[in-house]
């Protein structure tokens, strides 16, 4: 344990020990998303032009590595096509992600007679041929190996207020919407002979859907000054559900989980450092949470929810250091989350951020696997800096102490590594 924080230690004082040596004027201010910049590099004068926030078109590709991690997403690569269209006049909206596997769409027609109000369409699925185990303290428990897939789409109304400080992705947005959707599923040959599939079904949900961005976002579209907080409420209902499931984890409570609820709550705020009259040092807070009732494999919280991003939507989806993705199934979690953040060239960015969560998980006990709460917290840093062709890098190291991982011949061991690698490009 002591070398893994030394280790941690050396990591952050490279990361900012080296930033006094290349950092320029400290009293220049930091350019804004979208708005030209001019300033001084090495002598040179460099002038980056305005870019309409309006229309954007990119692709990310990454590799999460999460070492001993879980056997399927030890190294897991990921991306994603990001399409934002805002028509703003006319109070009409089209949001995108699309991987092929997980899409989800958002598309907002702004009403003529009722000046704010839209209609809002939605659609939201995973469809991918292949087993998803669940995994307990790093462990991969085959027997519950299942294909499971869905589709929702989705119809209602939103209403969206313009905010400070009046960027195009400044506003209010509040939406309901009913969501009809399908699960289907199918064993795989891993699952266990007494582990039962669950049957395919219709599954309708109210959805009721907050966002508040106030955010001021920098040349690299990293929060500035200003904050974001929202929420979601999620109403649903199965058609058809009987038994499913069995050992090693305990049998569902099918009855009662055929009909759930779960809420999530988030909040962002980005600021300078107190005492420090200076846009080069930002301190970024945030807390997240969730809670349900009657949740199961299938509608649980899915941790983490993203690597990276800071996109007004992408702000709602949770990040937990050092957990590969989607590998927690929580019914209850709150994370919070200080990153500083310093400016050491316009368009390079290090940081170290210090993370603890509390979350609901699944445990090896005398008893079989039984869920408990646990701390997880967790230390790391990296770095975001622009690169050629209009593209951006991350780098990130991060170790959580709360973390199982399994070494492999032996039982496992708390504490854990995780590290990532993004490259975002805008079309």
């Amino acid at each position: 344990m002591k070398r893994r924080l030394q280790l941690i230690a050396v990591w952050a004082a490279l990361i900012i020990g080296l930033c006094p040596f290349i950092a320029f004027a400290d009293n220049e201010k930091t350019g804004e998303a979208g708005k030209a910049y001019r300033t001084t590099l090495f002598g040179e004068e460099i002038y980056v032009p305005p870019r309409d926030r309006h229309s954007v078109t990119a692709v990310n590709f990454g590799l999460q590595w999460t070492p001993n991690g879980p056997s399927q997403l030890e190294a897991l690569p990921f991306g994603a096509l990001y399409v934002w269209r805002n028509w703003d006049a006319d109070n009409t909206r089209l949001r995108g992600t699309f991987s092929g596997v997980v899409n989800d769409v958002d598309y907002t027609i702004g009403l003529r007679s009722l000046p704010n109000w839209s209609l809002v369409f939605t659609l939201d699925n995973f469809i991918a041929p292949l087993g998803r185990s669940e995994y307990v303290e790093g462990q991969r428990i085959k027997a519950s190996e299942l294909e499971w897939n869905y589709i929702f789409a989705g119809f209602g109304v939103g209403y969206r207020f313009p905010s400070v400080p009046f960027a195009q992705d400044s506003a209010i947005n509040v939406t309901l919407t009913y969501e009809p959707g399908f699960r289907w599923f199918r064993g795989t040959k891993n699952t266990a002979v007494g582990y039962g599939v669950p049957k395919d079904t219709y599954e309708g949900r109210v959805h009721g859907h907050i966002r508040w961005d106030a955010l001021v976002r920098n040349l690299m579209e990293l929060p500035h000054r200003g904050f974001a907080v929202g929420g979601d409420v999620i109403y649903g209902h199965r058609a058809r559900w009987d038994a499913w499931g069995g050992a090693p984890f305990a049998a569902p409570d099918f009855k009662k989980e055929r009909t759930y609820l779960s809420s999530t709550i988030y909040a962002l705020t980005a600021s300078g450092l107190p005492g420090i009259d200076s846009d080069k040092h930002r301190l970024i807070t945030s807390l997240y949470g969730g809670i349900g009732a009657r949740l199961d494999r299938f509608s649980a919280f899915r941790l983490p929810g993203r690597p990276t991003g800071f996109e007004w939507e992408a702000l709602s989806l949770p990040t937990l250091p050092g957990v590969a993705f989607n590998e927690l199934f929580p019914q209850r979690y709150a994370i919070a989350s200080v990153t500083y953040r310093y400016e050491a060239l316009f368009f390079l960015y290090p940081y170290v951020t210090a993370t603890y969560g509390l979350v609901d998980r699944p445990r090896f006990t005398p008893q079989g696997i039984r869920n408990t709460t646990d701390s997880m917290p967790a230390l790391g840093g990296g770095l975001v800096s622009g690169a050629p062709w209009k593209s951006q890098i991350e780098l990130n190291y991060s170790y959580n102490f709360g973390m199982y991982r399994d070494p492999g011949g032996a039982p496992p061991s708390k504490g854990g590594h995780g590290a990532f690698l993004l490259w975002s490009k805008e079309l």
